[in-house]
């Protein structure tokens, strides 16, 4: 089980580094050709990219204090797909897609997925530690 634990933590860094550029990529296309008025979404999408950047960085440091960091910062996320994904489906306030609209549906879901990921990860390490 350790092993397959070990490539998980191999393979979120680089996961989030992919999806951090995909993230603000779509950011910068969006500053760009959009209108400022409605920037919500724009900002939506820079904020997960930048959250995916930190997580990845974090993620390759594999510390106990940035492992307790990434912890929460998944949680944050787990939590802004969550609610940017509701508000998105229930609603459609937003005059076009962010990274986080409809869970992450242009995404392939990852953007639900990999927090869950992560966080999987961290627990098998704890449980792992623990034994």
């Amino acid at each position: 089980m350790t092993r397959r634990v070990d490539r998980v933590h191999e393979l979120l860094p680089l996961l989030y580094g992919f999806w951090a550029l995909a993230a603000l990529g779509r950011a910068i296309y969006q500053y760009v050709a959009r209108q400022p008025h409605d920037a919500l979404p724009t900002h939506l999408s820079a904020l997960a990219g930048l959250l995916y950047l930190v997580i990845a960085w974090l993620l390759r440091r594999n510390t106990p204090q940035t492992r307790r960091l990434v912890w929460w910062l998944l949680l944050l996320e787990l939590g802004g797909v969550l609610l940017v994904g509701s508000i998105d489906w229930l609603w459609r306030p937003f005059a076009y897609a962010s990274v986080w609209s409809a869970f992450g549906a242009g995404y392939g879901f990852m953007p639900l997925l990999l927090p869950l990921a992560g966080l999987w990860w961290l627990a098998r390490r704890r449980i792992s530690a623990a034994e």
